[in-house]
């Protein structure tokens, strides 16, 4: 049996959008490897970036669906894995901030396979960035509508996916949660009340002793 079919972003934006315009990408002077200097990780961002044809895993800008304007977020997973490092951050906190500045929804497509271990701690803060850019979007009042492609885990389901106020998922995407109540943002059950303690206070038990002088409760009954 075939896996769902992953495309790509710009393939994802066409079936989505009647129209869409790139935003522009936040600059940002770094190492060829990266802000650890991790070995290789310059050439993997090189070979990720002739093979999808993308300069880093996330495409963002506005688009018309059904004739409704709104910032679109699509992942490219073919990008390292649809990954979130310190550049994907810049870009995703540029496209919250457009939405906000323009009154417009947000739509994530989500794709990813989570943080960037190449950018070790400074990716996994990326995850709070995005979490905080998804709070300050729901605080100014503008919808937050997330469709969850194949693959979406880790981290990027927790602020992306969970976080929005509508989530979506195409069929037969896999969709997993880094641990129990990691980035939830409410329950999904109701908590149940703890049991009332009697009035009675605590249960006693009477001891006695039986002729033979072993302790019983209720007697030994020699």
């Amino acid at each position: 049996m075939s896996g769902p079919l992953r495309l790509s972003a710009r393939e994802i934006l066409a079936l989505v959008c009647d129209s869409f315009d790139e935003l522009p990408c936040p600059a940002r002077d770094s190492a060829s490897d990266g802000p650890l200097a991790w070995p290789g990780y310059g050439a993997s961002r090189a070979r990720a970036a002739e093979r999808t044809g993308e300069t880093e895993s996330v495409v963002c800008g506005t688009g018309t669906v059904e004739g409704t304007r709104a910032v679109l977020i699509a992942f490219e997973f073919g990008f390292l894995g649809g990954s979130l490092g310190v550049r994907t951050g810049d870009r995703l906190e540029a496209a919250h901030t457009y939405a906000r500045e323009h009154r417009l929804p947000v739509v994530p497509l989500v794709a990813t396979g989570g943080s960037r271990m190449q950018e070790g701690m400074l990716a996994l803060t990326q995850l709070q960035r995005v979490a905080r850019q998804s709070a300050l979007t729901r605080q100014a009042g503008l919808a937050q509508v997330a469709v969850l492609r194949d693959p979406t885990t880790g981290g990027g389901w927790a602020t992306l996916g969970a976080g929005a106020d509508v989530v979506l998922a195409l069929p037969g995407a896999q969709v997993a949660s880094p641990g129990r109540g990691y980035g939830r943002p409410t329950r999904t059950r109701p908590r149940t009340p703890p049991r009332r303690r009697s009035r009675q206070g605590p249960r006693t038990r009477s001891w006695s002793r039986g002729r033979c002088g072993r302790r019983w409760g209720g007697g030994c009954g020699c």
